[in-house]
């Protein structure tokens, strides 16, 4: 089973969450992506309006490197056999990748 995972290499909540809310708009107005984030246990409220804090953090895996690590693995735990990830760019523009996280994230 493969997983993705999108992840912002930032350790301000503020920014990371910003940068999180900014690449999730796209994804939001998809009835798709709805359905599985509120069968994963989310709400409407919690998507509407930008996407709560609880959204973000369910959604995306933020923080430092270890702590992206250890987010990745809980998705391995749980039976997946591959992990995509998306790098998000902090404060960069919506899709636009952060080639300094897939760095850090493979030494």
């Amino acid at each position: 089973m493969c997983v993705e995972q999108k992840v912002v290499l930032e350790a301000d909540a503020n920014v990371a969450r910003t940068s999180a809310r900014i690449n999730a708009q796209t994804y939001m107005a998809l009835s798709n992506y709805r359905n599985n984030w509120l069968r994963m246990g989310l709400n409407e409220s919690d998507i509407d309006n930008g996407g709560s804090d609880k959204f973000i953090d369910t959604t995306f895996a933020w923080g430092s490197v270890e702590k992206i690590r250890e987010r990745i693995a809980e998705h391995f735990e749980a039976g997946a056999t591959h992990v995509c990830i998306q790098p998000v760019k902090p404060a960069g523009a919506p899709g636009e990748l952060d080639w300094n996280a897939l760095e850090k994230l493979a030494e």
